[in-house]
């Protein structure tokens, strides 16, 4: 196996509490820092009570990590709430998306080990002005291309987005400390990460693995019970189908989950599944398979591009190739 191999199975290990002996620890942390996921490293290592198995430099530079980790995900939670009181005020109670539900189910004198780069709340379409001037009185401004607001104080990106339906049970409304949330059910919190990257991010495509957000997958399973017949079937088409089927045959590949046994059935499932694994494990060797890929996927998102919409067929170039050349967090 490829030392890139070597190190994400490594990786893996130690995301199961499982250190393994031998291990080139300098690139396992590399790797870590790269997929996001080096605070969940350390959690996962001493929680399992395998963190004395490291070398001690190994120790303290996963300890710091995640202890600055910490502190960021404690400010962003207090962000968060501050942002729930307004708009509670207001009458708005927002949907929590992706990785603002730990951060307020937390307890509260803990924060999560994830690392989250911003709060993605949702609210009722008719809501959305009402919740953006609430947010703006809080002293927020959009980001160029409303992608987001922020201000200079904060740690990260808070994004307010037009709450859509999608065909599960309603959100469960949690009330904590005299504040009032919506959290998505499990299944809608995963169709969220698997469409989020195997479709709009092109993953499916271009043979990419968002390692951060399968480990999300991962603790979402075991600590919800996750209806992936239920999700199958929720998906429009027979290549949505083929997206997630793949997702669900790296999340048993890595992190050992269940799931419907139907799942490897399809010749064109099992081929993406294993040109995955294989451009992630064997990057040099693999790398025709990606570049067929990016441009597979770059393709048939200019012909998709209205040329109507904001910037023209011009612009959605750019932001292809943009997005194909800049470093990714994605193995």
């Amino acid at each position: 196996m490829t030392r890139r191999g070597n190190a994400l199975q490594a990786l893996i290990a130690g995301l199961r509490g499982s250190p393994a002996d031998r291990t080139d620890w300098h690139a396992v942390i590399a790797l870590a820092n790269r997929t996001l996921l080096t605070p969940d490293l350390f959690s996962s290592l001493k929680r399992a009570g395998q963190i004395h198995r490291l070398p001690q430099d190994v120790r303290e530079y996963l300890r710091f990590v995640h202890d600055c980790n910490r502190e960021r995900n404690l400010r962003l939670r207090a962000q968060l709430l501050e942002a729930v009181a307004a708009l509670n005020r207001h009458g708005i109670v927002p949907l929590l998306l992706k990785g603002a539900v730990p951060l307020f189910l937390s307890p509260a004198r803990r924060a999560p080990s994830r690392m989250t780069s911003d709060l993605d709340l949702a609210v009722e379409p008719g809501e959305e002005a009402a919740a953006q001037a609430c947010l703006e009185e809080l002293g927020y401004v959009e980001v160029a291309r409303g992608r987001g607001m922020v201000r200079q104080q904060d740690a990260g990106m808070l994004e307010l987005r037009a709450r859509r339906a999608n065909g599960f049970d309603p959100p469960r409304l949690v009330q904590r400390n005299g504040l009032r949330v919506n959290i998505p059910p499990a299944q809608a919190r995963a169709l969220h990460w698997i469409v989020h990257d195997l479709l709009k991010e092109g993953d499916y495509w271009r043979g990419r693995i968002d390692l951060r957000h399968l480990h999300d997958l991962a603790q979402l399973a075991k600590s919800d019970q996750v209806d992936w017949t239920a999700l199958q079937a929720s998906m429009s088409d027979r290549g949505a189908r083929n997206a997630l089927d793949t997702q669900l045959l790296a999340l048993h590949h890595f992190f050992g989950i269940r799931i419907p046994a139907k799942c490897a059935r399809r010749p064109i499932v099992r081929f993406q599944h294993w040109r995955r694994i294989f451009t992630a494990t064997h990057p040099i060797i693999g790398a025709p398979l990606r570049l067929a890929g990016n441009l597979t996927w770059g393709t048939w998102r200019f012909l998709r591009a209205d040329g109507s919409s904001r910037g023209g067929s011009s612009d959605v170039a750019r932001r292809i190739a943009r997005t194909l050349l800049i470093p990714s967090a994605k193995i």
